[in-house]
């Protein structure tokens, strides 16, 4: 979780979905609460409710039972349009105005609420940085259809953010994305979060993306109920039952590593002052090793070490060289590197 955070806490109270005609509810009694500026995956099966519980904070649908509150207040308590225009919302395929150029897509929300324009531009190019597309110039005049994939959903999280709404709503948002350019928006998407701090419900079909994502994953299994909710280390470890530990795969374990990086595991013992003037001898030990940046998860070096057909790795913070992991290391790290609970901080 961030340590600045501009959001506002969202919670289901036996929060309840049947929609008309239907036998069985879509969502059924959700007790939730997604903290202050916390980011919480929705996750589960087709019929789990995910996408029904997104949807049910911003009024798209209504409530059959219980109560939905953003902060202290019921979602009810004011209009669906008035209720809109203070949550961000992102979809998959960006979802921007083809008529409107960048600029105008951004603006739309500030816009409606009257901001001055003076205002409304420089929020514009705030957001425009953020997201990084720069210079900002070049971008204001583009239309949807003269930008890439991941552009076109750049923009789409900088609309999203543009009134500084206390929260978001992000429904499969990278879900159209090539898996090159959905990894790097993801990056780009954890980064912001952690600088505006925004509270964000993350609707995903993709486990691997809710580990990487996630504050706090919730799975739902078919019906709309609750399986389990908890950080992605506690998922991982102790599934709460047999749905949920056959939801997350026969790769569980190697999913885990996935939470801890490289650097979090390189040997506190290794004398780093020494590192420049190591012995022949050690240089033989480690010959052949290939190099891995300390921002490594411990899965994306077991990659790296396993192609290279090596027994570690050494360890990279830039130019500087931290250490070594033994593939002992990258396969059971220490306890304390497992639970990734602060890392974002």
């Amino acid at each position: 979780m961030t340590q600045h955070s501009t959001g506002t806490s969202i919670t289901f109270d036996q929060a309840t979905k049947t929609y008309l005609g239907a036998a069985a509810p879509a969502l059924d009694a959700l007790d939730l609460e997604v903290e202050a500026g916390e980011l919480v995956c929705l996750v589960g099966p087709s019929g789990g409710g995910k996408t029904t519980a997104l949807q049910l904070v911003n009024r798209l649908v209504d409530l059959t039972s219980g109560d939905i509150r953003i902060g202290d207040r019921s979602i009810t308590d004011q209009s669906a349009i008035e209720l809109r225009r203070t949550i961000g919302y992102a979809i998959q395929q960006s979802g921007l105005f083809p008529h409107y150029t960048v600029a105008d897509n951004i603006a739309t929300v500030p816009a409606i609420l009257g901001w001055e324009k003076k205002r409304i531009r420089a929020r514009t190019a705030e957001l425009l940085e953020l997201v990084g597309l720069s210079p900002v110039d070049t971008w204001l005049p583009r239309y949807p259809a003269q930008l890439s994939g991941g552009q076109q959903q750049r923009v789409g999280i900088a609309r999203a953010l543009a009134a500084d709404p206390p929260v978001m709503l992000m429904d499969e948002p990278f879900g159209a994305l090539d898996p090159i350019t959905r990894v790097a928006v993801q990056d780009e998407f954890l980064a912001i979060h952690r600088a505006v701090g925004k509270t964000t419900l993350f609707v995903t079909h993709d486990i691997d993306e809710a580990i990487k994502m996630a504050d706090r994953i919730a799975i739902l299994k078919p019906g709309g109920k609750l399986a389990q909710f908890g950080t992605p280390a506690e998922v991982l470890s102790n599934p709460a039952d047999d749905f949920v530990g056959e939801f997350l795969g026969a790769e569980r374990g190697l999913k885990r590593l996935a939470l801890t990086t490289v650097g979090e595991v390189v040997s506190d013992s290794h004398d780093r002052a020494g590192a420049e003037a190591e012995t022949a001898d050690a240089r033989t030990t480690t010959a052949g090793w290939p190099d891995v940046e300390a921002t490594m998860t411990l899965r994306e070096a077991l990659s790296v070490v396993s192609a290279a057909r090596a027994e570690g790795a050494i360890v990279h913070a830039g130019d500087s060289r931290l250490g070594e992991v033994s593939l002992r290391d990258l396969i059971a790290p220490p306890a304390a590197g497992e639970d990734r609970e602060g890392v974002r901080a």
